[in-house]
């Protein structure tokens, strides 16, 4: 017999810190006890009791100035505050990884989130998480529990460390699925909680029988359990080594160890040499004495039949008895026992189990199922069989958690695991049964019997393809409609130019200018400084979506496929129709509109403006305009310059004062003698200077 321990059992860091904090406390003579079993252990409990450091259940059970040592599982808050209020010394040996469970716990409900713990409901763990997670929170153990969950558009999840990691996954989506909203996730279950059930798997596969060590009040003990009852049938759930015994591992070869966290290390020992010890010599030859056992194969003689079921003799001391179940079940009992004769010979195979009257139990159905098995063939490492199968009935486990369906393939009966039904996860199996489905062969034991197919691989390698397949026809069509767009595109650039006037219709309306389409297809932007000379003007105040406008296209930019396009530029400057009815030497009157640093503005239409120079505004040098000049005060100027282009025009006030002056002065010396001519001719020669 070989023995083999899981390579992830046994104490785990939080469960170790806290016995080593509990047993430190205990060597040190510390006074107090804990609150609560420290872990789900109950020879450990016992041993720290026997040390000093009793399990209390209460805070009330504890004197001032006593230590109160705080359980792996954790409390809440409110618990911290009763100690320090009671004067007691606190020694925390909550595991780290429930602490941050609780951390983040708290932070989702401040963050607005809704906290749901998944975990068991009665599990101190989630209690104490619940506490930290504040009044709104909930706690979820089973799908269904969903029900209670209220809507709303936040959700933290948090899962308790030692859940089963499976059963968290698939309550998460059915969660995600009948209460959408924003999750924040928090995947707070114990690396080593997850590493042990694989581990434990793992070992399943390769061993005929399963010891799991751990307090029967311990959840991740229970998980693992729940893990291995799922791949291997013979699963024992022991606290000691004291509860073995030979019956156990009858028959078995390969026997796998596994244990919880709360598990220490020398209950792990004392079952190995239990194991090791045991007289499986004697047992075997005491089982050889036994003419009948289940699972032996007989021939024999039907005798009788009646409402229980077909008498067969086989040369036992006892007769043997087939329920018309184990006869045929497909066929009812009334039609079997027209068909069944006496003296029909019959193969047949022992099962456990016996009547009232003491009859061996026999099945003619497993012994055909057994005689199946010699037909089927061995699967090479690595190598898979396609296969149809029909699917008999759906499988439970202990809990009466579906693991998976029975399915005929190759004559024999095999399993096809849940998760290898659908690519999804599946709610309802009943509408597989009598279904026939293609599936791939993945496992033969012809020594176990035992045949595992799957559908997953199939479904995957369907769902590729079809992916596939719609990839590459939406590439094909995205291929066709960016060639067709790139031609649409370069025909509406060939229908237009650069400087054309053209007509266009306005698209879309935005707040910084029109869409205009114009050309085949070709939209372009008339942004808001180029609608009107008139700047004040928007959008919505030229054309709504749909009108007709007349653009000129001002520029084409292919590569960052932009057309710039102009309303204004279809329209004469009303600026420049108004200016060109002034011309240089034109005197005329204007009021002054506002004050520059160097000189006036000055109005001389309703459209036109013009400026006068501070050094044209007076004949003496003035340090600022307003020293001459009164806003709205009208005045004559003469326009001395004019640049359209650039829009200035601009003008003189001193100058009109000069030729007033100078036409006076020639005015009257028209009327002098000469000698006066001669000397006012230079004065105004001094003057003009």
């Amino acid at each position: 017999m070989e023995i083999k321990v899981a390579k992830y059992c046994g104490f785990c860091y939080g469960v170790k810190r806290a016995v080593e904090l509990a047993q430190k406390a205990a060597d040190e003579h510390v006074k107090g006890g804990t609150l609560g079993p420290l872990i789900h252990n109950p020879q450990l409990i016992d041993e720290l009791a026997h040390n000093g450091i009793a399990c209390k259940n209460s805070l009330d059970e504890f004197l001032p100035g006593e230590t109160v040592i705080f359980r792996s599982h954790g409390v809440g808050p409110e618990i911290y505050a009763e100690a320090k209020q009671k004067g007691l010394e606190i020694l925390d040996a909550t595991c780290p990884n429930v602490r941050l469970a609780q951390k983040k716990a708290a932070q989702a409900a401040a963050d607005g989130f809704l906290p749901i713990i998944v975990g068991e409901k009665n599990h101190p763990e989630v209690k104490s998480i619940l506490k930290w997670a504040g009044k709104s929170a909930i706690c979820i153990e089973y799908i269904k529990d969903i029900s209670c969950v209220p809507q709303r558009e936040r959700y933290g999840v948090i899962i308790q460390t030692t859940f089963e990691l499976q059963k968290f996954e698939d309550i998460l989506r059915e969660l995600k699925k009948q209460r959408p909203g924003e999750y924040r996730v928090e995947r707070t279950i114990c690396l080593a909680t997850a590493q042990r059930q694989k581990a434990a798997v793992e070992l399943a596969q390769e061993s005929d029988a399963v010891i799991v060590i751990g307090g029967r009040n311990s959840a991740n003990t229970r998980h693992l359990c729940e893990v291995v009852q799922a791949i291997c049938s013979k699963v024992y759930h022991i606290e000691t080594a004291s509860e073995l015994n030979a019956a156990m591992l009858r028959g078995c070869n390969k026997i796998g160890i596994t244990a919880g966290a709360s598990t220490p290390d020398r209950l792990i020992k004392e079952a190995i040499i239990a194991m090791e010890n045991m007289d499986f010599e004697s047992m075997l030859n005491e089982s050889m004495e036994v003419e009948v056992y289940p699972g032996k194969i007989v021939n024999g003689t039907v005798i009788q039949l009646d409402k229980d079921g077909v008498y067969v003799s086989f040369g036992y001391r006892h007769d043997g008895l087939i329920t018309y179940a184990e006869w045929n079940p497909a066929v009812a009992p009334e039609e079997l026992m027209e068909t069944i004769k006496i003296g029909d010979e019959v193969e047949a195979k022992v099962i456990p189990g016996s009547t009232k009257s003491d009859f061996v139990r026999l099945s003619k159905v497993k012994a055909e199922r057994d005689a199946a098995w010699k037909n089927v063939a061995e699967l090479a490492e690595g190598e898979k069989r396609a296969a149809t199968v029909k699917v008999l009935r759906i499988i439970k486990n202990k809990a009466k958690n579906i693991v998976g369906l029975a399915v005929a393939v190759e004559g024999v009966e095999g399993f096809m695991p849940a998760s290898h039904v659908e690519l999804r996860r599946v709610e309802d199996f009943a509408p597989y049964i009598g279904q026939e489905l293609q599936a791939e062969i993945i496992e033969v034991d012809l020594e176990k019997k035992r045949i595992v197919v799957s559908r997953r691989d199939l479904l995957k390698a369907e769902r590729e393809a079809k992916a596939k397949a719609w990839k590459e026809q939406k590439e094909a069509q995205a291929i066709a409609r960016k060639e067709a767009r790139a031609a649409a595109e370069e025909a509406a650039y060939a229908s237009v130019e650069e400087g054309q006037v053209v007509p266009g219709k306005v698209v879309k309306v935005a707040e910084f200018g029109l869409f205009v389409e114009v050309g085949a297809g070709l939209v372009g932007l008339v942004h808001n400084t180029e609608l009107s000379w008139d700047r004040s003007v928007k959008a919505a105040d030229v054309a709504n979506e749909g009108d007709e406008v007349t653009v000129l296209v001002k520029r084409i930019d292919r590569e960052n496929k932009r057309v710039a396009l102009s309303i204004k530029a279809t329209q004469e400057d009303p600026w420049m129709v108004e200016a060109g009815k002034f011309h240089i030497g034109d005197i005329l009157e204007v009021e002054v509109t506002r004050f520059l640093p160097f000189g006036a503005i000055v109005k001389l239409s309703e459209k036109v403006e013009g400026l006068v120079h501070i050094s044209e505004i007076a004949q003496e040098r003035i340090a600022k305009p307003d020293d001459a000049l009164e806003l709205g005060q009208v005045v004559k100027a003469e326009v001395i310059k004019m640049d359209l282009d650039s829009k200035k025009i601009g003008l003189s006030i001193s100058k009109v004062k000069r030729d007033a002056e100078k036409n006076e002065y020639r005015s009257y010396i028209g009327k002098k003698n000469s000698s006066l001519t001669q000397d006012l001719s230079e004065q105004l020669e001094n003057l003009e200077k």
